[in-house]
């Protein structure tokens, strides 16, 4: 069972690593991060994937796996209210439910908030990284897209930004 488990966390963090350093590179490609992650970085055409391991290293190695449980589950949460959102934003163009899309994000916003008040009751430090970590993502989206030239066209939305229409 060991080797077994071994294998399967080996395969799984393999993947993960490959996918999130072609994502990057991808998202460098486009503009949507900066180019030292994308294929024409100085550390050569899998930056991304260079970049990526070294910080799961560095985590994996100084944080403890269950805040990083923890964080990572946040995250998911997180995005799944973003999807509603996106979802309840762009109805007309997908056609999305509100009698699906609705709930969802209220499902899935109270399991959050009930996450965060557990999190800061029984490990409040990990609640700190996590609002820490979410505002170091915003601040830095936030300086991105300052400093780069107009969004791109990605998937035929238009990324207009915070300041674009509701």
């Amino acid at each position: 069972m060991a080797a077994t488990a071994m294998l399967s966390t080996a395969g799984a963090t393999n993947a993960t690593l490959y996918a999130s350093g072609n994502m990057t590179g991808m998202l460098a490609q486009v503009g949507l991060f900066p180019s030292f992650f994308g294929p024409g970085s100085r550390l050569g055409a899998r930056a991304g994937l260079l970049i990526t391991g070294g910080a799961v290293l560095v985590v994996a190695n100084f944080v403890d796996l269950s805040a990083i449980a923890s964080v990572g589950s946040a995250t998911a949460l997180v995005l799944f209210l973003v999807i509603c959102a996106a979802a309840y934003r762009l109805r007309a163009n997908t056609g999305s439910s509100l009698v699906l899309t609705l709930p969802a994000a209220a499902v899935t916003a109270i399991v959050l908030a009930a996450f965060s008040v557990d999190t800061l009751r029984n490990a409040p430090e990990t609640f700190v990284a996590m609002i820490l970590i979410g505002v170091v993502a915003i601040v830095f989206d936030a300086v991105w897209r300052a400093r780069r030239p107009a969004g791109p066209d990605v998937g035929g939305l238009q990324d207009v930004g915070a300041s674009g229409p509701a």
